[in-house]
């Protein structure tokens, strides 16, 4: 017959590291998914961030687009004004063909 003693301190030694395997069964398929690609988190943060400037960007290029056409039309206006006036027409003429030439770039860019 074994000793009492023994027997208690087996169980009393045992009982943590049982604990221990059914946490540990418990626990490792759970890390191991999350262990194979550690930095998803950060890949899709990455990505959203991408995103937002990529947004970003866009309307500031839609936005120089438009200035730029407006910009244009006033060069345009402004030296047909000065050309027929006859007072700068020299300058007038250059502020038309300055117009149309930012015009034409302006729909060329997409």
């Amino acid at each position: 017959m074994p000793n009492p003693l023994f027997k208690d301190l087996w169980e009393l030694l045992m009982r943590p590291v049982l604990y221990a395997l059914m946490l540990s069964l418990v626990l490792v398929p759970l890390l191991s998914v999350r262990a194979q690609d550690p930095f998803s988190g950060f890949q899709t943060a990455i990505n959203d961030l991408t995103q937002s400037i990529i947004e970003i960007l866009n309307m500031l290029k839609e936005s120089a687009l438009s200035i730029g056409r407006v910009l244009a039309g006033t060069l345009v206006a402004l030296g047909v004004v000065l050309w027929a006036s006859d007072i700068f027409s020299y300058k007038g003429k250059r502020l038309i063909l300055a117009g149309i030439i930012l015009l034409i770039l302006m729909e060329l860019i997409p």
